[in-house]
């Protein structure tokens, strides 16, 4: 680490389960965020000011104003944007030295099979059941930890699963592809800001 990351990362490198190794283990992972609403906005911004070395966002919407009262990342003249690419923006603002790969088109398929094989750690920060499954299928598949997460209204949820086990459980163990679950949306139930 250079002395400006030294200084950066300070607070970090105080801590004894971090440290400088931990701080270098940040730097030198690459994490994709699928997704770039009101999750993966603030999730973003952490791990950009963090020093996570490579983040991809893919998110193929765009920046609406009814976005921007609780998706922090975008603001007002980003307008019509596409949310991954409004997303690196703000990183770079906070941290330039972060390595952002933006990827606007719809997350699925070999893209998405591609996208997870080379990342370190995947983030499901999207709002249907068909694309978590799609994105934990991969997950499995390429034995990549998945971090998954939903708001609505005034709740809340994160699930952690590690699929680098052969018999680790994962999204559809919690919830079977099989079940038909009602799909609820922000745009159609509300959202708390601050969830």
């Amino acid at each position: 680490m250079n002395d400006d990351q030294l200084l950066r990362y300070s607070r970090h490198i105080l801590l004894d389960e971090v440290g400088i190794e931990g701080q270098e283990k940040l730097l030198h992972s690459h994490v994709l965020i699928i997704g770039a609403g009101g999750l993966g906005s603030p999730v973003a911004l952490y791990l950009g000011s963090a020093g996570v070395g490579h983040i991809t966002i893919a998110d193929h919407d765009r920046v609406d104003t009814t976005n921007l009262q609780r998706q922090i990342a975008h603001n007002l003249a980003r307008v019509n944007e596409f949310k991954a690419e409004s997303a690196r923006q703000a990183i770079a603002a906070i941290n330039p030295d972060v390595e952002v790969t933006t990827v606007t088109e719809r997350a699925e398929g070999a893209l998405l099979d591609r996208l997870v094989q080379s990342a370190d750690l995947v983030l499901d920060c999207t709002d249907n059941f068909a694309t978590r499954h799609a994105i934990n299928r991969a997950c499995v598949k390429h034995r990549k930890p998945l971090v998954s997460g939903a708001a609505i209204r005034f709740d809340g949820q994160v699930s952690v699963f590690d699929s680098a086990g052969e018999e680790a459980p994962c999204y559809a163990c919690v919830f079977p592809e099989s079940e038909l679950l009602e799909e609820t949306r922000c745009a159609t139930m509300g959202v708390f800001a601050p969830l």
